[in-house]
């Protein structure tokens, strides 16, 4: 896989998508009338939501396989090209009293967008430009518009390895027209045995209860990853005195290791089995059964979840930024994802940033009300503040709420308040420090307050000037050298933010400010990382 693609779980890429069309079914009785038709329960799916879906016969032979999705005023179907025609027949063919339209969508060249971005995106455009789908161990939409994606690229081969491992199949190769359904990775993701009647369930039903379909796709792990796989395609295999074991339908290389998606005889698929596979040739492949999808398509939560790990892991080897942008893709992707308000308010408390980090633990507490790190948080944002009061307060509900109680009153309120008593504070010590320094413009104390009170507001430029006024009145300030390296941090400068430590730790250990000097020695450890 190159670069791009590994991307895609954390940031997002984009295809071409050829081959697909779109089919769109009107008229007042089309959920009740596809519902009769297609293999998937449409009364679950929510406006704008889509999943997989198939129309078999009579016998529960497949007839097509597409994406169906609802609209306010329709149902669109993203179907392969090459069953579109036969699909839109065989649905027209059923039509007899009903109020149902169903006509074939002429949009321009499609795109497929995968990835946390390409799910924001999707919320953010009009809903008769794009498809959303989940699939190729992403989710993501298709779209016909010519507004840019702006996502970079994905190779085609790229694409194709996550559909073999994530699906959804390729019309013709994993799945063919007249194949029961049964013996196809569409039974698992297309069929819900949940939904009233449709053409093929008796036969969809039997053969599910029974014993299973003889032969049905499984994914084949290979032992050697050297295993050359190219050719296999379209090839038969036995395994032992098994003759007809199984076919195989694609294959795929992921992570360093070889993988095929094969037809196996329902005696062989046992999770975990390890087979020897011999072709024609006299060719053997050792492997074990895995199931399918080896990607499955994950869902908004834990799309948010694996991004706040990957902020988590960011903010360790102290790429600030990055991190605070993947809580942000999470925050967009499930606004109701706990875990990312509450890292991003941890974080930007540890960046100084104070104010924003309380914002983001309110906002946590309207998601979680019952959240005891949230109080733990603001109890140590209010301490840093100076704001003892507001840290007992906090501390308090820590405990009351861990106990199952409630808050007598609304905490963002009260903390508002707060924060307005603190800003009306500092603006009077501003005030104070600029009064000192018309009187001694060079006053190190006063620039050295001035410093902190613009660190504390993140205007990192302005401190660095005020912290370096401040150095240039009383060179043996450790505490102003302590806070110029983290503004020269703050605009990205941590080639000169670095020589203010390694300078400012020998001056601090001189003086006996053993504390600042760690401080400092721990600022350049981690910068080194």
């Amino acid at each position: 896989m190159n670069a791009r693609a590994g991307c895609l779980d954390l940031d997002g890429c984009v295809a071409p998508f050829p081959g697909w069309k779109i089919i769109e079914v009107t008229g007042s009785h089309r959920e009740r009338f596809l519902s009769s038709q297609v293999t998937s329960d449409l009364s679950t799916l929510g406006e704008g939501e889509s999943r997989l879906s198939a129309l078999l016969d009579r016998t529960g032979r497949l007839q097509a396989f597409f994406f169906i999705r609802k609209r306010a005023d329709a149902v669109e179907l993203l179907i392969p090209e090459a069953v579109a025609d036969h699909c839109v027949e065989r649905l027209e063919a059923h039509v007899i009293a009903d109020d149902v339209a169903i006509e074939r969508r002429d949009v321009g060249p499609m795109r497929l967008a995968l990835g946390p971005m390409a799910v924001s995106l999707a919320d953010q455009r009009l809903d008769d430009e794009i498809f959303p789908v989940s699939g190729w161990g992403s989710r993501g939409f298709v779209t016909w518009s010519d507004q840019e994606v702006g996502l970079p690229d994905v190779s085609s081969a790229d694409l194709s390895t996550r559909r073999v491992l994530g699906g959804p199949p390729t019309w013709d190769l994993e799945v063919r027209p007249g194949q029961l359904i049964n013996e196809t990775s569409l039974l698992d993701s297309a069929v819900s045995f949940d939904k009233g009647c449709y053409l093929g369930q008796e036969t969809v039903a039997k053969v599910a209860a029974h014993r299973g379909a003889v032969r049905a796709p499984v994914l084949l792990e290979l032992e050697d990853s050297e295993t050359e796989i190219t050719g296999l395609v379209g090839t038969k295999f036995r395994v032992g005195d098994r003759t007809s074991a199984g076919m195989v339908l694609s294959a795929a290389r992921w992570n360093g290791a070889g993988w095929l998606q094969v037809s196996l005889h329902r005696e062989l698929r046992v999770i975990g089995r390890k087979l020897r596979c011999v072709f024609a040739d006299d060719r053997a492949i050792d492997a074990a059964v895995r199931s399918m999808p080896l990607l499955p398509a994950p869902s908004r939560e834990e799309m948010a979840d694996r991004l706040t790990v990957a902020a988590s892991a960011a903010y360790a080897e102290d790429r600030d930024d990055r991190a605070l942008e993947l809580l942000d893709r999470a925050i967009a992707i499930c606004p109701t994802w706990a875990d990312a308000f509450e890292s991003k308010g941890v974080i930007l408390g540890r960046l100084g940033r104070q104010y924003e980090a309380i914002e983001q633990m309110h906002r946590l507490l309207e998601v979680d009300p019952s959240s005891v790190m949230a109080h733990s948080n603001l109890s140590l944002l209010f301490n840093q503040l100076g704001d003892k009061d507001a840290a007992e307060r906090h501390l308090a509900l820590a405990t009351r709420v861990s106990f199952g109680g409630e808050p007598r009153s609304d905490p963002a309120i009260d903390d508002r308040n707060r924060i307005e008593d603190l800003e009306a504070e500092r603006k009077r010590r501003e005030e104070m420090f600029r009064r000192i320094l018309e009187i001694d413009p060079d006053d190190a104390l006063a620039h050295f307050g001035l410093g902190e009170l613009a660190m504390e507001r993140g205007h990192f430029a302005r401190a660095a000037d005020h912290l370096e006024r401040a150095i240039a009145g009383d060179p043996n300030h450790s505490a102003a050298i302590l806070a110029l390296g983290s503004a020269l941090e703050g605009v990205d400068d941590t080639g000169r933010a670095r020589q203010i430590y390694e300078r400012g730790i020998e001056i601090a250990a001189k003086m006996g400010d053993l504390s600042t000097a760690q401080k400092m020695q721990d600022r350049l450890n981690a910068l080194a990382r």
